[in-house]
């Protein structure tokens, strides 16, 4: 169902303040959500990694995590967006869900089409939005290099093969 988009109208200064508020405190949510995802349920992988190591050997465990670590990763930032979609659908900045997935995917990876944006007195939404997305990717990224560091330590793996040639 499509949702009758605001008209950019003048609006009043506590519609503007209640938005900007939830839009702060969507993102506080969004990033606990983040550091849920990487603590929690990456963390609760590490359980395994005994067992894969003993039944799969250093080469493989490493590869297994690094692919369920960008898995994991991906679909946070797929629902990350899909959250920020609703509320832009929500708050009636946006005329659709899938309008404000596709803008906000286009904000938080800094690719920025441009051809959706939001009008004043929204438009610092956008950045808001991108600052977070750029936060998160950058925690994610930081994360992926922590994983891919820990399987080149591993004896057997390929990096260590490469460093005793």
């Amino acid at each position: 169902m499509e949702h009758e988009v605001d008209n950019h109208l003048p609006c009043s200064r506590s519609r503007v303040v209640r938005v900007y508020g939830f839009a702060l405190l969507l993102a506080l949510v969004l990033f606990s959500f983040h550091v849920f995802v990487i603590f929690d349920v990456i963390g609760e992988m590490l359980r395994y990694k005994p067992w894969l190591l003993e039944h799969l050997g250093p080469q493989h465990t490493g590869k297994i995590f690094l692919l369920w670590s960008f898995l994991a990763l991906m679909l946070a930032h797929l629902a990350e967006a899909a959250v920020w979609g609703l509320f832009l659908s929500g708050t009636r900045l946006l005329p659709s869900i899938t309008e404000g997935i596709y803008f906000t995917a286009a904000s938080i990876t800094t690719l920025g089409y441009g051809d959706i944006l939001l009008k004043y007195p929204w438009r610092h939404l956008g950045t808001l939005i991108a600052i977070t997305g750029v936060l998160m990717f950058g925690c994610s990224t930081a994360f992926l290099f922590v994983v891919l560091q820990d399987a080149w330590q591993q004896p057997g793996s390929l990096q260590n093969a490469w460093q005793h040639l």
